[in-house]
């Protein structure tokens, strides 16, 4: 589609193609995840459909990308399979009301997040719990795991939920990637030669860095998987007053 280092040449051809056909949304190159190790996880579905990820952040509360915005939702959380939601220790909540943050730019993706209010709050256990929100922004070399059930490389969708070791790049280096579209709400990881990346599918699952959640997977280039081109990410430590107030108040 494009080269790492001519971002509006892939902007466009985003354009041209509908911007969610490339945003991120796959995990590339990782791993079927150990079973309910990521219990905070979250799967969006409308009309039955799953198109997006989330993470369960309050009891009745899950972040997402701003970008999978719907009027309504069905949210699974404890799940291992997509392909079952009678799994035991998971739960299918309803969900009708969901905030953008008020900056939020599309199609730039700046301010890329969203909260969803479940109808009602969930009783954390083994296989679902909410995890805290990191207080301290990424510094380049951090090791962080993406979590999705995004398509796998070969196009085909994961029998289970998969899981992939990435590392934060510095913001000199994401900027030079992605030019005109970077943004200081965002943080890049990836990229290395060994072409792990999330892509199209995981879009608003959580990136979880020493123990905390530090970002939604937000956007890539349209071929994930390349070599020295970071995905981008929601950078949360930017946003910690939002999302408590915004939940205090609904």
């Amino acid at each position: 589609m494009t080269t790492a280092g001519t971002p509006w040449g892939w902007f466009l051809g985003c354009l041209l193609l509908s911007v969610t056909g490339c945003l991120a949304s796959r995990i590339i190159n990782g791993e079927d995840c150990s079973p309910y190790s990521q219990p905070w996880q979250a799967a969006l579905f409308t009309e039955e459909e799953f198109f997006c990820g989330g993470v369960l952040v309050h009891p009745q509360w899950v972040l997402s990308a701003a970008h999978c915005f719907q009027n309504s939702y069905t949210i699974g959380l404890g799940l291992h399979s997509l392909k079952d939601n009678h799994e035991e220790g998971s739960c299918m909540m309803d969900a009708n009301l969901s905030i953008q943050h008020p900056e939020y730019n599309k199609p730039f993706l700046a301010n890329d997040l969203m909260l969803i209010k479940l109808k009602e709050s969930v009783i954390q256990s083994a296989t679902i719990r909410n995890i805290s929100i990191a207080s301290q922004c990424p510094t380049p070399g951090d090791s962080c795991l993406v979590s999705g059930w995004g398509l796998l490389k070969n196009g085909s969708q994961p029998n289970v939920l998969q899981c992939v070791n990435i590392s934060v790049v510095s913001n000199e280096s994401c900027s030079a990637h992605y030019d005109a579209l970077y943004h200081p709400s965002m943080f890049c990881a990836g990229g290395g030669q060994d072409q792990k990346d999330s892509c199209k599918g995981d879009s608003g699952g959580p990136v979880v860095c020493n123990g905390y959640l530090q970002g939604l997977v937000s956007f890539g280039q349209a071929q994930c998987g390349q070599p020295y081109v970071p995905g981008v990410y929601t950078n949360l430590c930017k946003f910690t007053d939002w999302i408590q107030k915004t939940i205090q108040a609904s």
